[in-house]
C-alpha cells in the first residue's frame, strides 16, 4: 500500500537511558514504531529511508528477531528484520522501541529533521504500519494511577474499551509491603487500539536503580495495523499530535465523579472526574518532543556498582598489602561474550556518533560565522 559531556566519577560511562526531562508538564514521544517496507533491498532502507550511515549498522546472518522474523541489521534498538516461515512476505520490518525511538533522535537530530519528515520519506515507498505508539509523559501529575483504578472498579468510567486489567508490583521490605507503581491498561492486548495509564517513575528506579521520581506518569496510545496507517496519516495532515490525542482521549475514555445528587442515576450525566478534565484542557497544547539517548551501560554499571565494587575494594585493600594488583589480573584474564562485545561495538559506535554530532555542529558554526559580513569590510 502506497501513502502519500562531562561524565561525573559516580555516574556510568554514558548513554543516558534515562528520558531528559522537558520543562512542560505534558510532552509527547513516538515511542514506538514498527514499519513493514515492500520492494526495495535491505542498503535502501538503511542509507535512504533511515539515513543511517551503513557503517554505523550491524549486519547479521541468521539471528532470531520478533515471532516469525529474523535479525539481519541493527544499531543499538534500532532493528531490521526479514520475514521467515508462516511471516514470507517479500520485504522488512524496521523495528523500533521506547529506546530504539529515543536512540533514533540522534540520526534525525544530525540530519537535522522530527519524526514527521522520515515518517513523510517512509510514506513515498511501499509500506505498512503495524504499530505506532504515542506516549504522554506527565509531570506534573494531573493523575494518580491508584485513583484511576479505583474509579475503575467502582464503575466511575465511561469507556468504548471494554477489556480493562490492572497491575501493581509490590517488594516486601522487612515486614511491610512496599509499592512499586501500578498500571491500568484499557483494551485488549491484542486489538487494534489499548491506552496504558502507569507510574513511569516507578519503573525508571525499579529497571535502571534510579532515584524514584514519584511525579512521573506515562499515558501510551497503541496503535495497531488500520489504526496505525490512520494515526500516520493523521499526523501528516497538519503534525499537529495534540488534536489527535485530543481526540482519541475524549472518544474513548472519560472518568466520572459520583454526583451529589442521588437521583442523577444514568452515567452519561455524570460529572467528568475533575483531574481528567484538567487534563484533557491542557493535552490540547502538548507538543510532539525528542528526547536522543545514547547508547546506555546503566544496567551493567547498576550491578558492577552495587554487587561488585564492594568486592573489588576488598581486593584492591589487600593487593595493597600484598604489594600486588589484583584488579588488573582480573581484567587481564577476563573474556568478553558474544552479548558483551555486542555492547562494546554499540557503544564504540554511539561514540562516533557524538563525534559526528560535534564535527556537524562546528561546520553549521563556522559557515554561519563565516556567512557574516566583517563590519570592517569595504
Amino acid at each position: 500500500m502506497m501513502i502519500t559531556e562531562v561524565m561525573k566519577i559516580s555516574e556510568p560511562p554514558y548513554t543516558n537511558r534515562g528520558v531528559t526531562r522537558q520543562k512542560e508538564d505534558l510532552t509527547a514521544l513516538i515511542d514506538w514504531c514498527q514499519i513493514t517496507v515492500k520492494g526495495v533491498d535491505v542498503f535502501i532502507i538503511i542509507e535512504d529511508i533511515l539515513r543511517i550511515p551503513l557503517s554505523f549498522m550491524e549486519l547479521h546472518g541468521k539471528e532470531k528477531g520478533i515471532s516469525g522474523h529474523e535479525l539481519i541489521a541493527r544499531f543499538d534498538n534500532i532493528k531490521i528484520l526479514k520475514p521467515t516461515g508462516n511471516a514470507q512476505y517479500e520485504g522488512f520490518q524496521i523495528l523500533m522501541s521506547g529506546s530504539g525511538c529515543r536512540n533514533y533522535e540522534n540520526f534525525l537530530m544530525m540530519n537535522k529533521e522530527t519524526w514527521f519528515d522520515f515518517l513523510e520519506r517512509v510514506c513515498r515507498y511501499p509500506v505498512n504500519f503495524p504499530r505506532i505508539d504515542l506516549a504522554i509523559d506527565d509531570t506534573k501529575p494531573y493523575l494518580s494511577i491508584p485513583e484511576l483504578i479505583r474509579l475503575k472498579n467502582e464503575g466511575l468510567i465511561s469507556s468504548q474499551l471494554r477489556d480493562t486489567a490492572e497491575n501493581r508490583s509490590d517488594r516486601l521490605k522487612e515486614d511491610e509491603i512496599e509499592a512499586q507503581g501500578k498500571t491500568l491498561y484499557l483494551g485488549s492486548k491484542h486489538s487494534d487500539f489499548r491506552i496504558t495509564f502507569y507510574e513511569k517513575g516507578y519503573e525508571q528506579a525499579e529497571k535502571f536503580g534510579k532515584e524514584l521520581n514519584p511525579d512521573w506518569n506515562r499515558y501510551e496510545l497503541r496503535f495497531r495495523h488500520k489504526k496505525a496507517v490512520r494515526l500516520v496519516e493523521e499526523l501528516l495532515k497538519d503534525r499537529d499530535v495534540a488534536r489527535i490525542a485530543l481526540s482519541v482521549l475524549n472518544e474513548k475514555v472519560r472518568f466520572l465523579q459520583k454526583p451529589e445528587n442521588s437521583t442523577v442515576t444514568r452515567k452519561r450525566l455524570y460529572p467528568t472526574y475533575p483531574p481528567w478534565e484538567e487534563l484533557m484542557q491542557d493535552v490540547g497544547k502538548i507538543k510532539l518532543t525528542m528526547n536522543p539517548e545514547k547508547k546506555t551501560l546503566e544496567r551493567t554499571w547498576q550491578w558492577l556498582n552495587v554487587a561488585v565494587s564492594p568486592s573489588l575494594k576488598l581486593m584492591d585493600k589487600i593487593g595493597k598489602l600484598d604489594n600486588r594488583d589484583y584488579i588488573r589480573q582480573l581484567i587481564e584474564r577476563g573474556q568478553m561474550n558474544e552479548e558483551q562485545q555486542r555492547i562494546y561495538e554499540d557503544y564504540k559506535k554511539s561514540f562516533l556518533l557524538r563525534e559526528e554530532e560535534r564535527r556537524i555542529f562546528d561546520r553549521t558554526y563556522t559557515e554561519h560565522d563565516t556567512d557574516k559580513e566583517s563590519p570592517y569590510s569595504e
